[in-house]
């Protein structure tokens, strides 16, 4: 049929208003559509929660029954450690924690069998790796009381006395990775055993709060931190380990390189630390000699020498002798220097070789200063002979002391070796020639 105009005109109108109702309809449609899109997708998202929950759940069940063989329950249960499904519940830390205490009970039991031969290092990683997990699994249960997800910790107790009996092998594992050069487990394992009086786990624990051998421990720890010259691990366990009476001179000793070495070097809190040791352990000639090095660098002899004299009242060594002696010489009483280093000859002991040295420098340098002066005149110049002649007299003053030097430490060539070349110069040059080819010039 063929249309007319009026018949097309209604038609097109026709499809207009289908069109227009239509549009709509395609867009509702795809609303629905991408709804649906998202409640599948939610529902799917839900779906592999649930799967990922089922399977970490899985996942302890699986290493619970595997815990006759500890070391593969333990290797079956890490994975769970670190999913949020899991790793919130106190008992999977707890599990793994009781997987490392069966490792290490067998580990432990072959020590004290006839010839049994444990396996130290599986002895002492597990060892910590119970510390590390009993101590997660009291911070998760705790979290959930603080929460009121639980009304009162169950574990904590039991924890804390299964880590009492075994903490005292922390030492043994320290000192053995210590002697054998490996500061980092030393430290982590001597670490272990100073941060228990801190750790919550242990806060009913009398003898882990009371323990008289945690500041002793803490010195090595301290000493392995410096080893590793981990100065904020030094100043932790340092601070602890100072209080020990007879041991505490080790922890000041390494807060006092803390403080004047690194990046960032306190001289206050090393002045301060230095000061300490004196005062606490007067005997320990470390704390003496960097004090009195202090005291030669500020220009406060007199100090220096007040306090040098009442240690030697308490304690008359040949090495805090050698230390007034030094203290004199840089004063430039030299007549006193020289007699406080004669002493220490006559007694025949330490600092010998030191003493003949310094007796040697008392003439020697004084003749510098001359040699100093002379190379700004001119040799025509009458003061020129006169000083040539004092600094050959000093030279020949000091001449011996400096060759008893050598004999009574041959390979100490800096008590001795440049000032006798300089000597030999001027006074011999055979020996001069000699003493080169020595020395290796």
């Amino acid at each position: 049929m063929v249309m007319n105009h009026t018949t097309k005109k209604k038609k097109n109108m026709l499809k207009t208003a289908i069109g227009y109702f239509t549009k709509p309809f395609v867009y509702i449609q795809k609303q629905i559509n991408l709804n649906l899109m998202k409640k599948v997708l939610f529902s799917a998202a839900l779906f592999f929660t649930a799967c990922a929950v089922s399977a970490q759940e899985s996942v302890v069940k699986e290493a619970k029954s595997a815990k006759s063989d500890p070391v593969k329950a333990a290797q079956i249960i890490e994975p769970a450690l670190t999913d949020p499904s899991t790793a919130n519940d106190p008992e999977t830390w707890k599990l793994a924690g009781d997987f490392q205490k069966s490792i290490y009970d067998d580990e432990n039991m072959k020590l004290y069998l006839p010839g049994g031969q444990a396996d130290t290092a599986k002895l002492y990683n597990s060892l910590a790796k119970m510390f590390e997990y009993y101590t997660k699994c009291d911070e998760v249960e705790q979290a959930k009381v603080k929460s009121g997800e639980l009304k009162k910790p169950k574990l904590r107790k039991k924890l804390a006395k299964a880590l009492v009996t075994v903490r005292p092998q922390l030492t043994n594992a320290g000192s053995d990775a210590y002697n054998a050069g490996n500061y980092a487990n030393a430290l982590k394992f001597f670490g272990l055993y100073v941060d228990a009086p801190q750790n919550p786990l242990f806060a009913d624990e009398d003898a882990v709060k009371n323990d008289t051998l945690t500041p002793l421990i803490a010195n090595y720890a301290a000493l392995a931190a410096n080893s590793l010259k981990d100065n904020a691990a030094v100043i932790k366990y340092a601070t602890i380990g100072k209080e020990h009476k007879e041991e505490g001179y080790r922890s000041l000793m390494c807060l006092a390189e803390a403080y004047g070495k690194g990046e960032t070097p306190d001289s206050a809190k090393w002045l301060t630390t230095i000061q300490e040791g004196v005062e606490k352990f007067p005997s320990q000639e470390y704390f003496i000699g960097n004090l009195m090095d202090y005291y030669i660098q500020k220009g406060k002899i007199d100090e220096g020498l007040t306090q040098m004299d009442a240690v030697l009242a308490k304690n008359s060594t040949p090495y805090f002798m050698y230390v007034k002696g030094v203290l004199q010489y840089e004063k430039k009483d030299y007549e006193g220097a020289i007699a406080t280093f004669n002493q220490i000859i006559a007694e025949g002991k330490d600092f010998v070789a030191e003493a003949y040295s310094k007796i040697g420098d008392c003439s020697f340098f004084p003749a510098q200063e001359i040699v100093e002066e002379n190379s700004k005149l001119s040799m025509d110049d009458p003061k020129y002979a006169a000083n040539e002649a004092k600094i050959k007299e000093l030279y020949e003053k000091a001449l011996p002391f400096y060759e008893k030097a050598k004999e009574a430490k041959p390979d100490n060539r800096q008590l001795w070796g440049q000032y006798l070349l300089n000597i030999y110069w001027k006074l011999d040059k055979e020996k001069y020639n000699a003493l080169e080819k020595e020395l290796g010039y």
